[in-house]
């Protein structure tokens, strides 16, 4: 299916669209509602991109997750709940409008299918650090504690975006782990099993938009 070369865009502080991914998102602001009817009403489409740490502005990551409405339900107060499925990963060439929500220019990252040795060195190992570091446990941990040879090891891969994609992937991964205390060891080890064989998912701490 054809992504549209603009885009509705929802930037959100704590979520990452990939594709294939589910993503279920509880919409209630005025603008995301409007955002929503309209493209039930067209393509069913609208991206999520994870925000920049950009103090007063609203500025989206460059690369970001594209997905398709696959369920809409109405809530409670004008509220929806939505299950939101990823189609392809794009970069962003800028916003079209803001207005009554953002409009954004697209190109869609063409993947090849397969992955180079250097991205599956990368996953291996972070798998490695993620088995080691759920074997010491969390108590009096912090992401520090993990080698920062891992982040260092994006600048070797040729695909911007992909390295981009895989220090999110990263960054996530240790607030998961860090909270792994409050959370049963079931959810975690299947979210590193969808690494280990290079498909990719959204973890419990990725599900609501509150």
């Amino acid at each position: 299916m054809q992504i549209p070369e603009v885009i509705p865009l929802m930037i959100l502080p704590n979520a990452t669209l990939f594709p294939d991914a589910l993503l279920p998102l509880h919409i209630f602001e005025p603008r995301y509602r409007r955002m929503l009817s309209d493209v039930l009403d067209s393509h069913r489409m609208f991206g999520v991109a994870l925000r920049q740490s950009v103090a007063g502005k609203e500025s989206p990551m460059p690369i970001f997750g594209v997905g398709m409405v696959r369920v809409c339900i109405d809530g409670k107060d004008d509220t929806l709940n939505l299950l939101l499925m990823g189609m392809a990963r794009v970069e962003c060439l800028g916003a079209e409008k803001y207005r009554p929500y953002r409009l954004e220019r697209v190109r869609v990252m063409e993947s090849s299918g397969e992955d180079s040795p250097e991205i599956e060195s990368l996953r291996d190992r972070l798998m490695d650090l993620i088995e080691k570091r759920l074997e010491l446990g969390t108590e009096g941990l912090s992401p520090g504690a993990i080698p920062s040879a891992l982040f260092n090891q994006k600048q070797a891969l040729s695909d911007k975006g992909m390295a981009d994609t895989m220090s999110e992937v990263c960054a996530d991964m240790m607030k998961l782990i860090d909270n792994a205390s409050g959370w049963p060891t079931t959810p975690l080890l299947r979210f590193c099993g969808t690494l280990s064989n290079g498909r990719s998912c959204c973890h419990p701490l990725m599900c609501q938009h509150d």
